[in-house]
């Protein structure tokens, strides 16, 4: 289950991001979590603004759509854990 208040998780802002987009731009979650695609967390300390990135595929208002919700989530959870270093 997604955590929308407090995403701990790839998977949780992942999640997040299709509900917001399923709810503002329509079609289902699973369609806009396949253009989406995965959410990277980076090293915190290279990435002091945000931790997370995407690399989303789509038609260029399905782009808009999701840049503008990646920086509505960012804004409230810009991070998520760390990678671990090995």
């Amino acid at each position: 289950m997604a955590k929308h208040d407090a995403p701990e998780s790839t998977d949780d802002i992942r999640d997040l991001l299709a509900h917001l987009l399923a709810g503002a731009a329509g079609r289902t979650e699973a369609h806009w979590k396949k253009l989406i695609g995965e959410v990277t967390a980076l090293p915190i300390v290279f990435h002091p603004r945000s931790n997370w990135r995407i690399e989303p595929k789509g038609k260029p208002a399905e782009l808009e759509a999701i840049a503008k919700a990646a920086e509505i989530v960012r804004q409230a959870h810009p991070y998520v854990p760390s990678p671990r270093s090995k």
